[in-house]
């Protein structure tokens, strides 16, 4: 076995507690910001928001829904599933959001 993979795991469950707490913390705390933003991207097909100065551009297409974000030190991007119907973009849209801006905000603090 790779010593140096075995040495990764704490860290990687530190990082992982932190990203999903992340998650969880901004899926809370911004909830009905978030039910705006799936009604206007419901309506717009696309939107951009800046979280702590960096542009996060969304993009929903049939069967998802995409998000770009790019700065000097970094470009992330990432693409979700969501199914074809309104209702399941509605129901998955406020948790991407949620791990869009937790990726954004760890990604920058790096």
């Amino acid at each position: 076995m790779d010593l140096k993979l075995e040495a990764s795991f704490p860290d990687d469950a530190d990082w992982d507690a932190k990203y999903f707490g992340l998650i969880f913390e901004l899926a809370e705390k911004n909830a009905s910001r978030y039910e705006l933003q799936t009604a206007q991207l419901l309506t717009l097909k696309s939107m951009e928001i800046t979280v702590n100065g960096i542009h996060i551009k969304y993009k929903l297409e049939r069967r998802g829904c995409s998000y770009s974000a790019s700065e000097e030190r970094f470009s992330k991007y990432s693409w979700i599933r969501m199914g074809w119907g309104k209702s399941s973009k509605r129901r998955a849209l406020p948790n991407f959001f949620a791990k869009s801006e937790a990726d954004v905000l760890l990604e920058s603090q790096r």
